[in-house]
């Protein structure tokens, strides 16, 4: 009996390495503000920039980087969302989102939700009446965290938001979630929660700078 226990025991865990080491594809489902048609508030028009630096063999977890050192890609970095590691915190396969999403996008629409929630109005192409808001991508990752009982899969965000006439907002959030394995819906999860904490964060800067 212990002979097939170990047996299945060293399957399960080829088959969880194998999709460990893989690049995964993870449709992360952020927030989605309404676009303005008719009413009051200042119209505002959110153009997110992806300024992420990755590196090939980064200091730490918390620094982006990719399996294939394919760093200088954009068709895959504007996707990039994290990077799974094995027990001794070894790099290994990517977790990206799916083709057509970008980060740039789901930022942009976490920022562009907290604007409306102060109660500006969000417009899709920029206008002569729409104040552009540039959203400076500094940091956006997330990254794993092997334990001893349990693991972590961790989530932060740095953006620098500018407007004219309007001291450039400063927005920094860090988000953590445990868990006994990590797997593809865990990736999504703290994406997703990394995501509505920037939204709760920009609200917050915006409530100290608005009159």
């Amino acid at each position: 009996m212990s002979y097939f226990k170990t047996t299945a025991a060293v399957i399960a865990l080829a088959s969880l390495a194998g999709c460990v080491t893989n690049r995964s594809e993870v449709d992360v489902t952020g927030p989605v503000p309404q676009v303005a048609a008719s009413g009051q508030g200042q119209q505002i028009y959110i153009n997110a920039l992806d300024e992420r630096v990755f590196e090939i063999k980064p200091r730490s977890a918390d620094i982006p980087s990719l399996k294939n050192d394919e760093v200088n890609d954009t068709s895959v970095t504007e996707r990039a969302i994290g990077r799974k590691r094995n027990g001794f915190g070894k790099g290994l396969g990517d977790v990206v989102l799916p083709s057509g999403r970008t980060v740039s996008q789901l930022v942009g629409n976490a920022v562009a939700t907290a604007y409306q929630q102060a109660g500006y109005q969000i417009v899709t192409t920029p206008t002569p009446s729409a104040t552009p808001v540039n959203v400076h991508i500094i940091e956006y990752w997330s990254w794993f965290s092997p334990g001893a009982f349990t693991v972590a899969v961790n989530n932060k965000a740095h953006l620098k938001i500018e407007a004219p006439g309007t001291v450039p907002l400063e927005v920094t959030t860090n988000t953590r979630d445990s868990m006994q394995l990590a797997t593809d819906s865990d990736w999504k999860k703290i994406n997703e929660l990394g995501l509505q904490a920037i939204v709760t964060e920009t609200g917050k800067q915006l409530g100290k700078t608005k009159p």
